[in-house]
């Protein structure tokens, strides 16, 4: 449809316009212990697999780990949880789905970004979310993140052991 890049434009207008804000703010707390973790994978399979790697190697129990998917397309009869679709998205970055916008009020100590390409919606969530420490990998957009990893895509492993070194030695494991 027409209308989807148009909306897609306005999205990434209003990114444009709060990266600038984003980048101004001060992350208050930036020196708490991790208690509360939110992540971002684009790979349904992966989300189990990430939340079990994330309260093994952080500490944190399992109902404190938030995952959240980005999927591209609805499949219909197929139900996938904590899904994020760009239907999910209105003009000028406004979210649609209540189940996202109940989890950006919700205050968060740890934010990873596991997706494997920058992805605007990711970023429209990012800037909204309320997360004290933000990490990613190398190749996603520096502007939103205080710690970001070099590594090959999608080697999670890698990209774990090294951000649980960084974590200790920034003290907050």
């Amino acid at each position: 449809m027409i209308f989807t890049g148009f909306k897609r434009k306005t999205n990434q207008f209003f990114f444009k316009k709060k990266i600038k804000e984003f980048n101004l703010q001060n992350s208050d707390s930036t020196s708490n212990k991790v208690k509360s973790v939110l992540f971002f994978c684009d790979s349904e399979e992966k989300q189990v697999e990430l939340i079990e790697q994330i309260s093994e190697f952080l500490l944190v129990d399992k109902e404190l780990i938030k995952p959240f998917v980005f999927l591209n397309k609805k499949v219909k009869n197929k139900k996938v949880e904590n899904a994020i679709y760009p239907s999910d998205f209105g003009w000028f970055g406004n979210i649609k789905s209540e189940e996202l916008s109940s989890c950006l009020t919700k205050k968060y100590d740890l934010l990873i970004n596991y997706n494997k390409v920058d992805n605007l919606y990711a970023n429209i969530v990012l800037l909204q979310c309320n997360s004290a420490f933000n990490v990613g990998f190398s190749y996603l957009n520096n502007k939103l993140y205080q710690l970001l990893i070099s590594c090959e895509k999608g080697d999670f492993k890698c990209f774990n052991s090294e951000l649980k070194k960084y974590l200790t030695i920034l003290n907050k494991l």
